[in-house]
């Protein structure tokens, strides 16, 4: 029998999730902007997110996917503090190194890869394509969109966000809570 799982946002990253985690779990949503027991792609909504409390003796386990990475942190701190088990929901495409760490409650996408020696924060989503190569290091609650680059040694910086097609290059710094826009190099 799967363990429950709830998908925290039922926008399009909750829906591309859901396709990764329902090989594991046995999936539901909450959306603050649903009615319990609408079905989203075949999967109730369950409640809310001044719910979690609630939720929790029957549910324990909750991936937050909302882009927002201020939001995604409140409720994955919530979450946290009730008791949840954050899991990461990877999928089947994405390579992660054995020698790389990642934090807990991340969303790992298609074709990823996490080479040797790199560090992933809790709460991070990896959009299809992205590339963390060796000995980087990715802070928490960040979002990086598909096909962008984060080279050797480079480091990105808590809650920052990280368009499509971007690189960070060899040893360059993205601040935290700062925003690259689609296409961007980041130099030293």
């Amino acid at each position: 029998m799967k363990k429950k799982l709830l998908i925290v946002g039922s926008g399009g990253l909750g829906r591309v999730t859901l396709e990764h985690a329902s090989r594991d779990y046995d999936c539901f949503f909450i959306d603050d902007g649903y009615a319990v027991n609408t079905e989203i792609c075949g999967v109730k909504v369950v409640g809310n997110t001044s719910q979690l409390k609630d939720l929790y003796n029957e549910y324990n386990h909750l991936i937050v996917t909302i882009g927002d990475n201020k939001i995604r942190e409140k409720i994955y701190i919530d979450a946290k503090q009730i008791g949840y088990h954050l899991p990461n929901i990877i999928c089947e495409s994405a390579y992660i190194s054995p020698f790389a760490k990642v934090g807990e409650g991340c969303v790992i996408l298609n074709n990823v890869v996490i080479q040797n020696g790199s560090k992933i924060g809790n709460g991070v989503i990896l959009n299809p394509g992205v590339e963390v190569h060796h000995d980087s290091m990715i802070g928490d609650f960040v979002c990086i969109y598909t096909n962008s680059v984060v080279r050797t040694y480079a480091t990105v910086g808590d809650k920052a966000k990280i368009g499509s097609n971007v690189t960070i290059c060899n040893n360059a710094t993205v601040k935290k809570n700062e925003n690259i826009d689609d296409g961007e190099a980041v130099k030293v």
